[in-house]
């Protein structure tokens, strides 16, 4: 047995130990060593697995081409959505990540590779996608309806105004259903949007908008989390730290809730809320790493606003903060998490009583 294999057995119990799939391959894609997980997902057994091409699993040609190329890159850590081929012919969705296993021989001719199902995610996804896509639907042709109105003479004018306020509240009324929805999992279901749409309304204001934009910032901050629906409560609801797959999984709530939003106008804002409302002013944040000025207003507002809200209410993982130390967190992370003009607004806010934090 040679040095690399030894390792190998020596720290099998590690492999053993993963929550996902993981094998052991070589420069020529032969699988070394496969855990039990990997095993399961592949449906096959561990003798079925051993010894054998990565390649040898696969049909389509598009796959094989993949791991080809894989192969020829073979010193370079990658990461990647992939699938296993299953014995019946299914696909398994998959999150594949692999390393070099050591910088020098023989153990840098061997790469850890470990395998994550996504299914569950993407059953979600598809479930979602087709939910809101229903959702979309409906809310452009309400758009539209109010639209058309406008089109009719000026002795229906004020008959139109009526049916557009109505519609605007329609259009409220759902998007307060949704953001209910994507909290259904907090115990605070319901009042941490609205206390998100009052704080974020205020800000906006204090920085200047006009009353009517302020207002649609307000309104649509409430979705700033949709996303959330398609995250497990077991990590949601997880009372102790993340994993990296944990957390990553978590961080991808704003993409999909950019996702699920209607591309309609009306929901502009609410879009760049919800891929953008963690992303910090000095560049550390997600998804994006955006920084400064390039993120928008309307999140660079709401990030504030959640991150104080979140500091002031009990979570399963803490108790409620007072609001003046959340505040002093605030202005401690000016400049760096938050937009120094609207930690500005925030303090003077606050100075005036008008934002008292969950508690209040």
């Amino acid at each position: 047995m040679t040095d690399a294999l030894w390792w190998i057995e020596h720290y099998g119990r590690f492999l053993e130990a993963l929550n996902s799939g993981a094998l052991v391959i070589d420069r020529k894609g032969i699988v070394t060593r496969a855990n039990a997980r990997f095993c399961e997902m592949m449906r096959r057994g561990r003798s079925e697995i051993l010894g054998r091409s990565i390649t040898d699993f696969y049909d389509d040609a598009d796959a094989r081409a993949f791991i080809a190329e894989r192969r020829l890159r073979f010193d370079e850590p990658w990461e990647s959505e992939f699938h296993l081929p299953l014995p019946d012919g299914a696909q398994l969705p998959v999150i594949v990540s692999s390393r070099v296993l050591g910088d020098t021989p023989p153990l840098n001719d061997l790469r850890l590779v470990t395998v994550t199902d996504i299914s569950a995610r993407k059953e979600a996804e598809e479930s979602l996608k087709e939910q809101y896509e229903i959702i979309a639907k409906l809310s452009n042709t309400i758009l539209e309806q109010a639209v058309d109105l406008k089109h009719y003479s000026q002795t229906l004018e004020e008959r139109v105004a009526e049916r557009t306020a109505a519609l605007h509240e329609a259009n409220l009324d759902a998007i307060y259903m949704l953001a209910v929805a994507s909290e259904a999992k907090d115990e605070d279901t319901g009042r941490h949007v609205r206390r998100i749409r009052a704080c974020a309304t205020l800000l906006a204001r204090e920085l200047g908008f006009a009353d009517r934009e302020a207002d649609e910032i307000g309104y649509s901050a409430v979705l700033h989390d949709v996303g959330k629906m398609h995250v497990p409560d077991h990590v949601l609801k997880k009372p102790g730290p993340l994993t990296p797959d944990e957390r990553k999984v978590i961080q991808e709530h704003t993409i999909i809730g950019e996702r699920i939003l209607s591309e309609a106008p009306f929901f502009a804002r609410a879009r760049a809320i919800a891929r953008s409302h963690h992303e910090n002013w000095d560049a550390s944040g997600y998804p994006d790493g955006t920084n400064g000025n390039a993120i928008p207003v309307e999140a660079r507002i709401v990030h504030l606003a959640d991150v104080f809200d979140a500091l002031t209410s009990p979570r399963v993982y803490k108790h409620a903060w007072s609001a003046d130390d959340a505040a002093g967190v605030i202005r401690e992370s000016r400049g760096k998490m938050f937009d120094p003009d609207v930690v500005k607004a925030f303090d003077s806010l606050f100075a005036r009583g008008a934002i008292t934090g969950g508690a209040g």
